[in-house]
């Protein structure tokens, strides 16, 4: 089958994967023909990520180009883009740019479209294609890629109510998590697939970059950081190094916190293999909890037998949670400690999918 999965990442070396990308390279690997485009990109963009930018204005600016066996990647880059804010007037105004934006595309991307048996739609600004896809091949086997909920990552109000409008009109919407299936209109159909882990890069992984004796915690990601968290975990425990991966993570920080930024994820594996724990500081209210079953990291986190610092609302997990007070915690060296000495159980990984068990699930939504 020919895929076509339209996506807010970039597909780079040398950026952060996130679960499309496992899953599309999977996919690949199983035999289907798969394109991906980036978008929600455009010379907007050069002004907050110019590093990234002079990437994406690179080959892939809107073209193809050859990623690897049957993989192709572009990146969708017009001169302007419409975008969620926290500024009301802003997305009023982007409220209108959206349609427009979604339904007036370039050659390349709607040869994509009708060349597709499948059309996957990741959670975000790509839902504003999905009219456009619905009109150009009406015959493809559209999915809903949706792997947050787009109120707690901050999207506009035009793009929620978007979504809530095209639901019932996908063949299937894929989730993460069961408790994030809960959270769904009846309407949708759903599958539930959960999230996978690159097991061999992780078995790969055989030298720790570690100094040896030292303890070290790593955290991974910026989505919903509480940086106030992290900061009081490091001043608690000051002989105890902390490592941050993630664009753009916030805050200031005492001298044992090491600030990596994004980083390939290839030199991200042997930093969360070798931690003597793992931290997934979330800034969470209710309507998060599905991260407990959804979270990447968390995934990463449990195969490499890592106990877990999490906010005290994100219980359950796989036994491998140690908890603290989101508001008010008064033992920060305790807990930290706690995950520090805790022992490393094998149970943890019990159940834990590759991304090829993931992309054999994605095939039934696609009707292989």
């Amino acid at each position: 089958m020919r895929v076509l999965f339209l996506s807010t990442h970039a597909f780079l070396p040398t950026t952060r994967k996130a679960s499309v990308h496992f899953v599309t390279d999977a996919l690949a690997a199983r035999g289907h023909e798969v394109d991906t485009v980036s978008v929600g990109f455009s010379s907007l963009t050069k002004f907050k990520k110019p590093d990234l930018y002079a990437q994406l204005a690179g080959p892939q600016k809107n073209r193809f180009v050859e990623t690897g066996l049957r993989r192709r990647a572009a990146c969708y880059l017009p001169p302007l883009h419409p975008f969620s804010s926290r500024n009301s007037a802003l997305n009023a105004v982007n409220g209108l740019f959206f349609p427009l934006y979604g339904n007036l595309l370039p050659s390349f991307l709607k040869e994509a479209i009708e060349a597709a048996d499948v059309v996957a739609i990741e959670s975000g600004t790509a839902i504003a294609f999905f009219d456009a896809v619905r009109r150009i091949n009406p015959s493809a086997r559209l999915l809903y890629f949706k792997r947050d909920r787009l109120d707690s990552v901050g999207a506009s109000e035009y793009l929620q109510g978007l979504e809530r409008r095209i639901w019932p009109q996908f063949d299937s919407v894929i989730v993460p998590s069961p408790r994030m299936a809960e959270q769904m209109p009846r309407a949708a159909r759903l599958s539930c697939v959960p999230q996978g882990i690159d097991k061999d890069m992780f078995d790969a992984a055989l030298s720790s970059p570690y100094t040896a004796g030292t303890q070290n915690g790593v955290s991974v990601g910026n989505m919903l950081f509480d940086a106030e968290a992290v900061r009081q975990m490091a001043l608690a425990r000051p002989e105890i190094s902390f490592h941050l991966f993630g664009a753009g993570v916030p805050g200031e920080y005492p001298a044992n916190v090491r600030l990596y930024g994004e980083r390939p994820f290839g030199e991200i594996v042997p930093y969360i293999k070798f931690a003597d724990f793992g931290i997934a500081p979330y800034r969470l209210t209710a309507r998060e909890l599905y991260l407990a079953e959804s979270s990447l990291k968390l995934q990463q986190y449990g195969y490499c037998l890592l106990p877990v610092l999490v906010p005290d609302l994100l219980e359950g997990g796989r036994g491998n949670l140690v908890c603290y007070l989101q508001q008010g915690e008064a033992d920060w060296a305790g807990k930290v400690a706690r995950a520090a000495r805790a022992p490393h159980e094998p149970a943890w990984r019990d159940g834990i999918l590759s991304w090829d068990e993931v992309a054999a699930r994605v095939e039934a939504d696609m009707g292989v």
